[in-house]
């Protein structure tokens, strides 16, 4: 395959390192199309900007590692974004307007998550935002929004599938109305509660939640929980403001929390996910990290404990599934400071909740883990760094 000119690829509004782009294509703007790093697109493509921004801003964007077979037209009006790892079959037609005379220049956007596969002949038309890890059958027509993890096909697209946390499996629903209710079911049960116990730090958990949310929506995967013992006014503003933006937030504020015990353990007794992530605020994640932790999740749905070991030379996750409480112990006392980071089994964290007391070597929270692996000896080592401290609260006494 030929691929694209220095001088072609110099006019670009961004051109990332790897690229295989094939040369025979046609793109119209090609000062408003931006390509990440790792991005192969096959012969026969189209990308279409009648109207440029008057900013300069790119009207089509390419994320990192994404891979569009032959044929690929896109028309972008407003905005046509593919977010990194997307793959698209062959002849597929992606436009932000489903007719010509619909389009609303700088408004309208088609927006496909990460790790999304669109199959072939398959149109993406309208104002339409396609989630994570999304399959669209070959031959479709999709005209509304799909949320992350589910299966549509058909013309117009329907759903055919939508994955599950609780029980780990991909669900089959013939009827929209059912569709609806495994959504609603899966909002109830996540796969994941991130759990924050506030300590008046206001501006550090905003910018930690802002880190969180610019790599999830209301999606039912994460959750975000905000345990807040009233330690200043501007923490509540912060918690009330997220609750208005996102049904996947919830807050909570009580001064008395610290006086019931470790306030660890507190935020971690409110997570409702299959998994309960003890996060500090002062911590933000780094981009790009929390989808790929959730496939971990995914496929060590038995394990009582996630272990994470920050390993900044790693760009996944490495997970290790180990077992027993002794093997636990000495890894844990290897990295004392400071302390590993640890993901809990929440129906396993809640059967150890009248098993704990403190003793003069370990505080509720340390002595319960320990519980925890006592009733379920599974655990999981998982070599991979996902904040930019590279802990969590959940690890600390």
């Amino acid at each position: 395959m030929h691929t694209i000119s220095p001088s072609l690829y110099y006019r670009l509004y961004r051109y990332g390192t790897e690229c295989r782009i094939a040369s025979d294509g046609v793109l119209s703007l090609p000062e408003q199309t931006a390509i990440g790093s790792g991005v192969l697109v096959r012969e026969g493509y189209r990308w279409d900007i009648p109207s440029p921004a008057k900013d300069g801003s790119p009207r089509i964007v390419i994320g990192n590692r994404c891979e569009c077979s032959r044929f690929l037209t896109i028309h972008a009006t407003g905005k046509v974004e593919l977010k990194a790892d997307v793959i698209t079959g062959p002849h597929v037609y992606i436009s932000d307007a489903r007719q010509a005379w619909q389009a609303e220049a700088g408004i309208s956007k088609v927006t496909i998550g990460e790790g999304s596969w669109i199959g072939a002949h398959s149109s993406i038309l309208g104002h339409v935002k396609i989630g994570k890890g999304c399959v669209v059958g070959a031959g479709s027509v999709v005209l509304r929004d799909v949320p992350d993890y589910c299966v549509v096909a058909g013309n117009p697209a329907e759903f055919r599938r939508i994955y599950e946390p609780s029980s780990g499996e991909w669900i089959r629903v013939d009827s929209e109305a059912e569709a609806r209710r495994v959504l609603e079911r899966r909002s109830r049960e996540p796969l994941l509660s991130i759990c924050i116990p506030g300590r008046n730090q206001a501006v550090e958990l905003r910018r930690c939640l802002e880190s969180i949310y610019a790599q999830m929506d209301d999606d039912g995967l994460i959750e975000v929980c905000v345990l807040d013992d009233a330690s200043s006014e501007e923490t509540a503003e912060v918690g009330h403001h997220y609750g208005q933006l996102y049904r996947s937030f919830r807050y909570h504020r009580d001064p008395d929390l610290a006086a019931g015990g470790s306030l660890a353990s507190q935020a971690a007794d409110r997570g409702r996910g299959k998994f309960i992530m003890l996060h500090e605020p002062g911590d933000s994640f780094m981009p790009n990290t929390l989808l790929p932790f959730l496939n971990v999740l995914h496929t060590h749905p038995d394990c009582a404990i996630i272990l994470i070991q920050p390993v900044f030379i790693r760009n996944t996750p490495q997970p290790e599934q180990l077992k027993g409480l002794s093997e636990f112990v000495r890894l844990t006392s290897s990295y004392s400071s400071p302390p590993l980071p640890v993901v809990l089994n929440r129906k396993d964290w809640e059967r150890t909740a009248d098993s704990v007391q403190a003793t003069n070597f370990l505080d509720p929270w340390v002595s319960r883990q320990h519980a925890l692996l006592q009733l379920n000896p599974q655990f999981c080592l998982c070599r991979y760094t996902m904040t930019e401290a590279g802990r969590h609260i959940g690890s600390a006494p």
